[in-house]
């Protein structure tokens, strides 16, 4: 059993890895192209390749629980819009921080949602986190409408992370990321039909880029949370505001706050104490 807990949170630290990594090529899309348009071509691109992987598996096309689909593909869709919206209007670093809230409102939503309460290690891990974040955020954050946006996505990735835990239920992984992925290019695909621009070829290479990275987080985000708890396993995705302080430093120069460091030591203490805790039960 202690394995099966391990596992679901390397999925989730690697799936974390995958969206920030992710994070941080939309942000150097820019608002070069409509979001909308973005978030079809990155889907657009996927599908061929996870259909492929389905028909190869012999697996079906089409979610069993597909009521619960489309509400994940609702509250994922909105999401990742406002995620979207939110790198490219502030600091990489503050828009994964005020993204690590998701946790804490998942925690909050599970009993409802998938009937599951958060073990007492993963509440430490999760108010360690926020602690984390909300030391780094202090210094200089501007509660400006992109904060706000950046909250919505949060609140909205819970309802849809909870989501995939029911459908791991009753679905495999690779038809949950494939269905996700096809009607988001459809809803997309509407909303940018009437604005469609050709990308060029260093934006075709970011969204390259980006469709890899997000259907490889989405596939490990979903074996993710068929191993263990909802709760524990969305602590563990605090390893990402880490990742987002170094790629922030790298490739915007963004130099982290002395508060930056006291926090992301808060972070990452609560990351190795809910591993630690979930070994030993």
């Amino acid at each position: 059993m202690g394995d099966r807990k391990i596992t679901g949170i390397l999925f989730m630290l690697s799936a974390s890895t995958c969206f920030v990594t992710m994070s941080t090529l939309v942000k150097a899309m820019g608002d070069s192209l409509p979001l909308a348009e973005l978030m079809f071509l990155r889907s657009l691109l996927a599908i061929p390749f996870l259909l492929a992987a389905l028909v190869k598996r012999g697996k079906p096309l089409i979610a069993r629980a597909w009521n619960i689909l489309l509400l994940r593909t609702f509250f994922g869709t909105v999401a990742m819009f406002c995620f979207y919206y939110a790198l490219t209007h502030m600091p990489l670093a503050d828009c994964v921080f005020l993204g690590r809230t998701q946790p804490l409102l998942l925690a909050l939503a599970a009993p409802f949602i998938v009937g599951e309460r958060a073990p007492k290690e993963a509440w430490v891990a999760i108010f360690c986190g926020l602690a984390g974040s909300l030391i780094i955020m202090r210094p200089g954050l501007a509660w400006s409408g992109a904060a706000w946006v950046a909250l919505l996505a949060a609140a909205t990735a819970a309802i849809a992370h909870l989501l995939v835990r029911r459908l791991r239920r009753t679905d495999d992984p690779g038809v949950i990321v494939f269905n996700f992925t096809a009607l988001l290019a459809i809803a997309s695909g509407l909303l940018c039909s009437q604005s469609f621009q050709v990308p060029t070829e260093r934006q075709w290479g970011l969204i390259a880029g980006i469709s890899l990275l997000a259907s490889s987080g989405q596939y490990l985000l979903t074996m993710a949370y068929g191993y263990d708890k909802a709760p524990a396993i969305a602590a563990s995705s605090y390893a990402s505001v880490v990742l987002s302080v170094i790629y922030g430093y790298f490739f915007w120069g963004e130099v982290p706050a002395p508060s930056t460091w006291i926090g992301g030591v808060c972070i990452v203490s609560g990351g190795i104490w809910l591993v630690y805790c979930r070994l030993k039960n």
